[in-house]
């Protein structure tokens, strides 16, 4: 016996969210394994445009790939050099700065009040402790100050004069007994070691990851689409080059980026201390430099913690506040440049991950991998967006995190009218003619499917009777807004182009709907568009067909147009289009059936058998077929003695 589709469902979003739930588990517990491979891969996409380059020179893949490993560590292995350098510097010179250190926390404690005397006075025994450090144990000057300021931080309770020691000689005073280990140095080397050697073996993984994905690309990239794609070659092999094209192109774009910032950053900290400071010179620029470049790869959290060094050296470093405030603005002006000018340029079209979504990802896999997490958060959401973007069962991906959501206009014109925000609905739709300049593409891309939308909601009861009639009467609204709208463009245009120009006599056209309200909508908006073409006479939709024929017989129309919008009506349409022919109207019939259909000629020759002409299936061609119609009933009529039985004409 078969599921119910709902079970199914269920059943399926429940394996879903288990699936999920055990990725995610296996990415942390994993992560030993994982993380390598992943700065690995990333370390590949960064490194393959210089692969790629010398190859085209002509150099052999293995050659190429060992050169460009070899200037990569030798770039890594300078700056890791003088990273060590310049922090030695630093430490080394941290305790010249004590002085300007107390003296910036008496201003701080200044602008206190009530508390201001405290800090200052806790100021001058962090002085006397910090002079005293330099003292030996026995000074006894040493010992009060510091006695002093630790029982203001952390109070004790005062020792009793009575208190025995602990000499074993009674219950009241038993002796303490601890275990002294012995040294083993070889279980502290082996500590030592594992602390120094973990990070070393993952960099060889990760470097010994990074050089296989680069010679075997090829071979990896080939391996993996017959795996992935099941068959469909076109869309897997699609999906990795559009990954690894934007990730190499975001990780190239901000290594650009940042190692232009990370140079400024020096440049300019070297101007303020040539200009600002006494001895001519800002501690570590280079350092600060080159931290900021590395920092910056992290987002959101690496720029700010680029910026709080520098920040601090100057604080602590000069005196006043001049120096610190120069350094705040040049790292402020840096920002707003980079962040609106450098980085639009250099990356072009974005990487297709929306501002929220790369914040979130940065928590998520900052949570799952630490600081690793970090700096790997947007080329694997990347890949994430892609593989939405590519593959229909993860297209939730995309649309939560890609940049641009694809909501066609008609959604977000139905979303509208749902809310009565008829302001925000008349913007959408007089911008989408604006952008276009045409009514039949408004039409067949926002009314119309909103129009078949709300009959579909109200036939699946998700509206009530009530709620349909107001969302079409304010659809009809919008409608006749647009029409003047459209009218008033038109006027202008032609007053530009002819000021004097007589509007000629029009042919009469009659539209009628099949079944429906929403097709008279159908058919205002077809009037709208038939301006200084035909003159559109509409029939009520609750007219009988026999009264709609005898209304046509009385109008001498040159085409009569049936608008059907499905779901239903087909057997309307026929029924209506037999009781036309029955009364005598010998002229073209066009049946407007607005949507996509499967049997398409099978329908059409049941219309055909019921009297109609033609048969469309848009309403742009709609429009254009009553068009072709009167134009060629225009050059029959100028032949004498011309029968209007041609008007027989198929559109698909």
């Amino acid at each position: 016996m078969a599921q119910p589709k709902s079970d199914l469902a269920t059943i399926s979003a429940v394996a879903q969210l288990l699936a999920v739930i055990l990725t995610v588990a296996a990415l942390f517990f994993a992560r030993d394994v994982f993380i390598p491979l992943a700065l690995g891969l990333l370390l590949s996409f960064l490194l393959s445009p210089v692969v790629n380059r010398l190859q085209r020179l002509g150099i052999p893949n293995i050659m190429a790939v060992v050169a460009t490993a070899a200037l990569a560590f030798l770039m890594l292995g300078g700056l890791f050099t003088l990273l060590g350098r310049e922090l030695t510097t630093l430490v080394g010179d941290l305790p010249k700065h004590r002085e300007e250190l107390v003296t910036k926390a008496r201003s701080v404690a200044g602008l206190t009040t009530g508390v201001g005397g405290s800090l200052d006075k806790l100021a001058d025994e962090v002085t006397d402790a910090m002079e005293g450090a330099q003292e030996p144990e026995t000074d006894l000057e040493y010992q009060s100050a510091f006695e002093r300021w630790t029982d203001t931080l952390l109070p004790t309770t005062p020792k009793s004069s009575n208190s025995k020691p602990h000499d074993g000689t009674s219950a009241k005073t038993p002796l303490f007994v601890q275990e002294v280990k012995d040294d083993l140095p070889l279980a502290s080397w082996a500590t030592t070691a594992g602390t120094v050697l973990g990070p070393l073996a993952t960099a060889g993984l990760v470097s010994v990851f990074a050089l296989f994905m680069l010679i075997h690309r090829e071979d990896l990239r080939d391996r993996i689409i017959a795996v992935v794609s099941h068959g469909n070659y076109v869309t897997t092999t699609e999906a990795l080059d559009e990954a690894a094209h934007r990730i190499s192109r975001y990780l190239i774009a901000q290594t650009i980026i940042n190692t232009s910032y990370g140079f400024v950053l020096t440049m300019g900290l070297m101007v303020i201390g040539a200009t600002m400071t006494p001895g001519g010179s800002f501690p570590n620029a280079v350092l600060w430099g080159v931290l900021a470049t590395c920092l910056r790869f992290v987002p959101y959290i690496g720029p700010t913690v680029s910026a709080v060094f520098p920040l601090a050296i100057a604080l602590s470093v000069f005196p006043g506040y001049s120096v610190a405030l120069a350094v705040l603005g040049l790292i402020v002006t840096m920002e707003l440049l980079s962040n609106n000018l450098l980085e639009p340029w250099l990356y072009g079209a974005s990487t297709g991950i929306s501002a929220v979504a790369v914040i979130i990802a940065a928590v998520f896999w900052g949570w799952l991998w630490g600081p690793v997490g970090l700096l790997l958060s947007t080329p694997l959401t990347v890949c994430l967006v892609v593989l939405g973007v590519y593959v229909p069962r993860f297209k939730i991906l995309s649309t939560l995190l890609g940049e641009e959501v694809e909501i066609k206009t008609s959604m977000r014109f139905y979303q509208r009218l749902l809310a009565t925000d008829e302001h925000r609905a008349w913007e959408i739709l007089r911008d989408h003619f604006n952008e276009n300049h045409d009514l039949n593409s408004t039409g067949d891309q926002v009314l119309i499917p909103s129009l078949k939308r709300i009959r579909r909601d109200h036939d699946d009861e998700h509206l009530s009777e009530t709620d349909a009639n107001r969302l079409f009467a304010m659809a009809g609204g919008l409608i006749a807004k647009l029409r003047e709208h459209a009218e008033e463009n038109a006027n202008d245009k032609e007053q530009e182009s002819t000021p004097e120009k007589n509007t000629p006599n029009l042919p009469k056209v009659v539209g009628c709907g099949a079944h429906h309200f929403s097709e008279t909508l159908v058919l205002n908006l077809l009037r709208a568009a038939a301006r200084c073409r035909f003159d559109l006479h509409s029939i009520d939709d609750d007219t009988l067909p026999d009264d709609t024929a005898r209304q046509i017989m009385d109008h001498t129309p040159d085409v009569v147009v049936i608008v059907v919008l499905p779901k239903g009506g087909f057997v309307q349409a026929r029924y209506l289009c037999k009781t036309i022919r029955s009364t005598g109207f010998t002229g073209p019939v066009v049946i407007a059936c607005i949507g996509k259909f499967k049997s398409f000629d099978k329908l059409f020759v049941r219309f055909r058998k019921a009297g109609a002409t033609s048969m469309t299936t848009s309403f742009s061609q709609t429009h254009a077929k009553i068009h072709s119609i009167l134009k060629h009933h225009d050059a029959v009529a100028s032949i004498p003695h011309q029968t209007p039985d041609e008007f027989v004409e198929v559109t698909a």
